[in-house]
């Protein structure tokens, strides 16, 4: 197995004499984020930049399909889990590895953007841990919100 493949195919669970195209695509993405976690199957490749500042990538042989990191409150103020929402999505062919790098920029300055601060704290919250300027702890402590 070639090194590249080995980054998006570690345990060689997907062989072929060649690169899948999938594969291809996900090599340009991973040349715009070198330290994403990679996650695959055999149709989609997602690199997820592994935190809530960052971004998530799905990658197929035919899109990109960008992805903001927020939560899921399952349970109302409870349960809250882990996801993603769809930023943008571009068909691989419309897209050289210039305009690619500044799609993933875009996306990480977009995720960027959305985290504002606090009014009691000053620090920095994304819109899914807060309600309007006011984090969840705050909220709780100064506004006599439950979660």
């Amino acid at each position: 197995m070639d090194e590249d493949r080995s980054q998006i195919d570690p345990t060689g669970e997907y062989p072929a004499e060649g690169r899948r195209r999938v594969e291809e695509n996900a090599l340009r993405v991973l040349d715009c984020l070198p330290h994403a976690l990679v996650r695959r199957t055999r149709d989609v490749i997602e690199l997820d930049r592994g935190d809530e500042r960052g971004i998530v990538v799905l990658v197929t042989a035919e899109a990109f399909e960008f992805r903001l990191p927020t939560t899921e409150w399952t349970m109302g103020a409870y349960g809250p889990a882990e996801s993603s929402r769809l930023w943008r999505r571009v068909e691989t062919d419309d897209l050289d590895d210039k305009g690619l790098a500044q799609l993933v920029k875009k996306a990480l300055r977009a995720r960027a953007a959305q985290f504002k601060g606090c009014r009691y704290c000053g620090k920095e919250f994304p819109p899914e841990h807060r309600h309007g300027r006011v984090c969840h702890g705050c909220a709780e402590r100064h506004e006599g919100g439950v979660h």
